[in-house]
């Protein structure tokens, strides 16, 4: 009996190890994995409403502006304006000294006196060899001399021509007159100075219209409906879609408004991009070249948030068959919204709305990457 008892009791702690064995490796089974979190990129839905203006230091330049040089070198004998004068086109700026080139003239001149009139004397010597031909009195390889003689007397008159035009066209060159109206922003040399062709003498801007150049970084870049490369030049078809304003300083109370002119399609090696914008000009302010500017561009118009109705970027729609979704962040994980989609802006953001309007709203935050690797419910981080 004693025996039976301990036999029993073994077996009986044989069974609970397998029974507690088949146990843990059931809860290990059933245990679920922990779910991944995945890091997303996302932007903030923005409204018409919201503030999304952006400010950029910028510079005045005229409208237009060209560095005056002269065409031949010389001395330079009379200068007539200082900086910061205005000028009217065709004014005369300065002049070099002209006596070699007047000499020079006539130098081509009386070479073209002596080409005429060889080539007189040569015309008359071949209509005498002409009628000797025709009589049959001379062969006709004293008449190809003759008439080569004339052709080259021609050549030399042809030649000669050109070289009093080369030289009445130097001598016209010892002048420099302005370009347009303008003010002379820069004065490079002095009188009585030896000038080499092409030296800068004077800088010459135009400020009938003001030009205000400024920096865009690339992340702003991608707020602005600006068409495709290929159609950078044409920003007047899209100026309604920007809100462009200069301020100065000195006079915060006033703004002025902006066209753009120019977007560069080459980042600098600061990641920003070169941008102009017009101003008109100003009658009753003394506005400057150089003078630093505050420019306020407004995307708001050019982001088309009103009515429901935003831009994201493409990257953001989920296409499953004929719909629409995109990824909405809410506490941490993501929810699917079905969107209709509208227009592209420059290949970069297209418009949606929700099919039910209460599902977006200004702020909300809307996943840009990866959409097809997410799922209802997924936990993510931004």
């Amino acid at each position: 009996m004693k025996y039976f008892i301990k036999f029993l009791l073994g077996v009986l702690i044989i069974i609970g190890v397998f029974y507690g064995l088949d146990t843990f490796k059931e809860e290990q089974a059933t245990e679920p994995e922990p779910e991944i979190i995945r890091p997303v990129r996302a932007i903030k839905l923005q409204g018409s409403g919201e503030n999304f203006t952006r400010r950029y230091f910028g510079t005045v330049q005229g409208g237009r502006r060209a560095d005056l040089s002269f065409k031949v070198a010389g001395t330079l004998n009379q200068i007539n304006y200082e900086k910061g004068a205005s000028v009217r086109k065709g004014a005369l700026l300065a002049s070099l000294d002209p006596t070699d080139f007047h000499t020079a003239l006539k130098q081509a001149q009386s070479s073209l006196s002596q080409a005429q009139a060889q080539y007189k004397n040569a015309q008359t010597d071949f209509k005498r060899y002409e009628n000797l031909y025709k009589q049959r009195a001379i062969s006709r390889a004293q008449y190809d001399s003759v008439k080569t003689a004339m052709d080259v007397a021609k050549s030399a008159v042809d030649l000669a021509n050109a070289g009093v035009k080369s030289a009445r066209d130097a001598l016209s060159y010892t002048k420099l007159h302005a370009p347009f109206d303008g003010i002379i922003t820069d004065r490079k040399v002095e009188r009585s100075q030896n000038i080499s062709a092409g030296q800068v003498i004077f800088n010459i801007q135009d400020f009938s219209n003001f030009e205000i150049v400024f920096n865009i970084p690339d992340n702003d870049i991608l707020l602005a409906p600006v068409p495709s490369v290929k159609n950078l030049r044409e920003l007047k078809a899209i100026s309604d879609l920007f809100s462009v304003k200069a301020k100065f300083e000195a006079m915060p109370e006033r703004e002025f408004n902006l066209t753009l002119k120019e977007i560069a399609a080459q980042a600098t090696n600061a990641n920003t991009y070169p941008v102009t914008a017009v101003m008109p000009h100003q009658n009753d302010l003394r506005i400057l070249p150089g003078m630093a500017v505050t420019v306020e561009v407004d995307f708001s118009a050019g982001r088309k948030a009103a009515n429901n109705k935003f831009f994201v970027p493409v990257t953001a729609i989920l296409n499953e068959g004929n719909n629409n979704y995109i990824w909405k962040y809410d506490n941490g994980s993501v929810r699917k919204i079905q969107v209709n989609t509208g227009e592209i802006n420059n290949n970069a953001f297209i418009e949606i709305e929700a099919l039910n309007k209460n599902d977006l709203h200004n702020g909300d935050s809307i996943i840009t990457a990866g959409v097809y690797f997410l799922h209802e419910g997924q936990k993510v981080r931004l």
